[in-house]
């Protein structure tokens, strides 16, 4: 018998998220879910329903840069159809080096993800800030991963990725309805 954790099913259409153009040299990989790491962390593997197997590590751009923002082009802000900033996340393409020995993040390719149609784009950026193998914050990192191995992952302030997940950040956070409108072109995951 299977675990339910390696058991096949298939995923809720409100799981899915769907990145229309795919991802920078995947084009084809257009359907994506969300799946907890197991033990949990504060990452996530971005698992492909197209290509059975295949995902990537994803995680909040606050374990890389205490303060990131960028410019959404208005192509992409068509394609997310984001009413308001906050209905945007940001996610982090990682990769995890063997046996955990190091993390880093292409922040010059984030993910945006509109929570409420689920609708994501990748960003590529000019920027010479931003680059394609930037160090996580171990210890900022470390504490979470301390919070969620101990069951105590309502520790960890909410990450972007978990706002996918659920639709929202901590329910407990107020967001005023319109107080920021995503044409102001800049997403600041501070």
């Amino acid at each position: 018998m299977r675990s339910e954790s390696t058991e096949t099913r298939e995923p809720r259409q409100s799981d899915i998220l769907t990145f229309p153009a795919g991802l920078v040299g995947l084009p084809d990989l257009k359907r994506w879910i969300l799946v907890d790491m197991d033990p949990p962390l504060p990452m996530k593997w971005l698992t492909s329903l197209d290509q059975e197997g295949f995902r990537v590590p994803v995680t909040d751009p606050g374990f890389f840069a205490e303060t990131y923002s960028f410019e959404i082009e208005d192509a992409s802000q068509k394609v997310l159809k984001a009413g308001q900033i906050e209905d945007i996340v940001v996610m982090i393409i990682s990769t995890v080096y063997a046996g955990g020995s190091r993390i880093t993040g292409n922040l010059s390719a984030p993910l945006a993800v509109n929570v409420n149609n689920r609708i994501g784009v990748q960003c590529v950026l000019e920027d010479a800030n931003f680059n394609m193998r930037t160090e996580i914050d171990d210890v900022r990192f470390g504490d979470a991963c301390l919070a969620y191995t101990a069951g105590h992952p309502e520790n960890v302030v909410g990450t972007a990725v978990d706002k996918v997940l659920q639709g929202k950040y901590d329910q407990e956070q107020e967001t005023v309805p319109g107080e920021r409108e995503l044409d102001e072109e800049l997403v600041d995951t501070r």
